[in-house]
């Protein structure tokens, strides 16, 4: 549907005025990183920068203080990004794997419907060897790679995330001593 990235890019002005509120609100930090959701072509991607660097000329032009090189980064969540991932990790500064979101479009399967959710299925062959994929190429970039959503906190998928060298994960903080444990464990 219209939401996420597709929402944002149909109304640029907003989408700026979001940008340029998060470039102010981090003008003291030493690294700002700002990921986009739900990107699933270079076109969106190149349009996301496009918007970035404008967002960041008019700060210049109204000469307020705002961080001035953000890093970019795009959420992997939907199948067609597998195709793509190469081409995206050179273009991006960083990559995060939406698990969630990734499992349900990959599989055709709405986890929130009860008559089909049993076929959410996270250990998939096709789900563990398109996150080896996204993994890979990030790793060939040269750029850091996450894992957020459910797999991220799943005790018996997290050998195979370690495996494929998964080394950031993105999880609830209360989460974390547990997580710790099962990672040195492995």
């Amino acid at each position: 549907g219209l939401r996420s990235i597709r929402f944002s890019l149909r109304h640029p002005e907003q989408f700026c005025q979001q940008v340029r509120a998060i470039l102010r609100a981090g003008t003291n930090t030493e690294r700002l990183a700002i990921m986009f959701p739900m990107i699933s072509s270079l076109d969106e991607f190149a349009r996301v920068r496009e918007l970035v660097a404008e967002s960041l000329r008019t700060l210049d032009r109204e000469r307020l203080p705002h961080h001035p090189a953000p890093f970019l980064g795009v959420m992997l969540e939907v199948p067609a990004v597998v195709e793509i991932v190469d081409e995206l990790a050179r273009e991006a500064d960083f990559l995060s794997i939406g698990t969630n979101d990734f499992v349900q479009y990959l599989l055709g399967v709405d986890r929130a419907n009860d008559q089909v959710a049993y076929a959410y299925r996270p250990e998939h062959p096709s789900v563990l060897r398109a996150l080896k994929r996204l993994g890979d190429a990030a790793r060939r970039a040269g750029k850091d790679v996450s894992v957020c959503g459910e797999m991220a906190f799943d005790r018996d998928l997290m050998p195979f995330l370690i495996g494929i060298g998964i080394r950031t994960l993105s999880v609830d903080p209360h989460h974390l001593p547990e997580l710790q444990r099962w990672i040195n464990a492995l």
